[in-house]
């Protein structure tokens, strides 16, 4: 899985011309989880945001700054979401990292969805999502979703993930189920929870916890407090019999 700079030029430059003309929003923010058995703690900064909204093509982007692990990373990603129907849709992002070896070196996820009963009411999701290490670790996952959208702003999430590790195929699966409340332009809250096996997580330059189960609550909020702009809060807390990560993220948005 190899690719460069190019490509994310290439797929800025497709998405530009449809995107330029509709809305979307910018936002940043920073970091802070604190780690269990001396692990430390996790620093940093985002700025990401979304644009084409309205469009049938629909570009997102990420950049984070954090110190992780004692390591200085930076992480970019690049994704485009394209209807390709009244009822189909699909998704592509590419992601790559600096130099150091607890994030992926590179990352591609694809995926195809599908919008069910005659209201559109049910989304079906397919996808695939290839990682790979400086270290030479690669993981391979294939995964499904579906969400139930309900009235009064609610909406159902529930999921699950096979995901193979290589050198050694040490297999992993994990599920995940998730509850929003979703009034756009007001108040978004979302309730998740994962849990299942991690195949391989990276932890230093040549050292990795491997073959684990863990689980993971979080809960995000974005909550409009004037007409275009507001305030992004996520808290998550991570669980294994290695280390347990408590934290989140704080930032500011605007709409456009």
């Amino acid at each position: 899985m190899r690719y460069s700079a190019g490509a994310f030029v290439v797929a800025f430059a497709m998405i530009l011309p449809s995107a330029a003309r509709a809305h979307g929003w910018v936002g940043a923010g920073g970091s802070y989880y604190r780690l269990t058995q001396g692990y430390g703690r996790f620093e940093g900064l985002y700025a990401k945001g979304v644009f084409g909204e309205g469009s049938p093509t629909i570009g997102n982007w990420e950049v984070d700054h954090a110190r992780i692990f004692g390591y200085e990373e930076t992480y970019g990603v690049f994704g485009v979401t394209q209807t390709l129907s009244p009822r189909w849709y699909g998704f592509l992002s590419m992601a790559a990292s600096t130099n150091s070896n607890v994030v992926p070196a590179q990352r591609v996820d694809a995926s195809l969805s599908y919008k069910a009963l005659p209201d559109k009411s049910l989304v079906a999701t397919a996808g695939y999502t290839g990682i790979s290490f400086r270290d030479g670790h690669r993981d391979s996952s294939g995964w499904a979703n579906l969400t139930a959208y309900f009235p009064a702003h609610w909406v159902a999430m529930a999921g699950h993930a096979w995901l193979t590790s290589n050198p050694g195929s040490v297999g992993a699966q994990r599920s995940f189920v998730a509850l929003s409340y979703d009034d756009s332009g007001r108040t978004e809250v979302t309730l998740r929870y994962g849990w299942g096996t991690e195949a391989y997580l990276p932890i230093g330059a040549f050292t990795a916890l491997v073959d684990f189960r863990s689980h993971t609550l979080s809960a995000t909020w974005r909550q409009w407090l004037g007409r275009d702009w507001g305030t992004d809060l996520y808290v998550a807390r991570f669980a294994s019999s290695y280390y347990r990560q408590t934290g989140g993220s704080i930032g500011v948005f605007y709409h456009f």
